[in-house]
């Protein structure tokens, strides 16, 4: 089943100043998507030190181990030290994995923002919004954001793809059966799989299936078709704010990250214009 995510949050910020109008508020939500790659580019760029003063006791319990004494207390202290100095290096490492991926798609496609789906889950917990596949999407498109949408075009070799695990189960006409499992995949994924005959998948328990990731959207919730749906960290509010962000699903050393394709206001014909220029 499709999950449209939101977290909960505090809407008190949204309506402390009432001076504020629905579209600067609006305006406030699509600045806050498209400078995020600023930000998290800047983040990305302080690495964690990963000195450490416990060296000798580091040492020590090497040796300690290796003549099988694994309980001792100066082996557990050493251990801890040992964990928080690998959390630190795969931070780093994270760091740099994301640094790679802002450069990569700040220089291919100058004219879009990069954005990650922890930012998006942030900004949508922040605003009371969701995102999920424009399927969904039961509101309003702007003429404008439909052409913009049309235009966007990014490389094959950059598609995300929903690779889907399936099996025919215990079904006596052998037909597909719901997914099971899926992860996200390249182009070069798709290639490298046979896609099997159906004679080969009657005689096979499973097999998989790769879909092209859908165009996904940001908005609030009354906004998309519920219908078997379900939100994660649900909460009402009576706050609607109307900011549609359409998202299109790219992926780098298979990790799945956003451009931000379109954006519009309050009004069907009122296109908000951001600068996605990347600096």
């Amino acid at each position: 089943m499709l999950k449209l995510f939101r977290k909960q949050k505090d809407t008190s910020a949204i309506v402390a100043d009432k001076r504020q109008t629905v579209n600067e508020l609006i305006d406030e939500i699509h600045t806050t998507f498209y400078s995020e790659v600023d930000r998290l580019l800047a983040e990305s760029k302080i690495a964690k030190s990963l000195h450490t003063d416990k060296q000798d006791l580091i040492d020590k319990c090497n040796r300690l181990k290796a003549l099988g004494f694994t309980s001792t207390q100066e082996v557990k202290d050493a251990q801890k030290e040992i964990q928080r100095l690998s959390a630190l290096e795969s931070e780093n490492k994270t760091k740099q994995a994301l640094i790679s991926a802002i450069n990569y798609f700040s220089s291919k496609y100058p004219q879009y923002k990069f954005i990650t789906e922890e930012s998006v889950k942030t900004i949508c917990s922040k605003y009371n919004l969701v995102y999920g596949s424009v399927d969904k999407y039961i509101g309003t498109v702007p003429d404008k954001n439909i052409q913009q949408m049309q235009q966007f075009k990014v490389d094959p070799n950059d598609e995300c793809y929903q690779r889907i695990f399936r099996s025919r189960y215990n079904n006596p006409r052998w037909l597909w059966g719901e997914p099971e499992d899926f992860h996200w995949a390249t182009l070069k994924d798709k290639e490298s799989y046979n896609s099997p005959s159906p004679l080969h998948m009657m005689s096979n328990e499973s097999w998989q299936v790769f879909n092209i990731c859908k165009l996904e959207i940001c908005a609030p919730e009354k906004d998309f078709d519920m219908t078997n749906m379900e939100t994660k960290d649900f909460k009402l509010s009576k706050i609607e704010i109307p900011d549609p962000v359409v998202l299109k699903p790219v992926i780098y050393n298979g990790q799945r990250y956003y451009l931000i394709v379109t954006a519009w206001g309050k009004e069907a014909g009122d296109e908000i214009i951001v600068n996605a220029n990347h600096n």
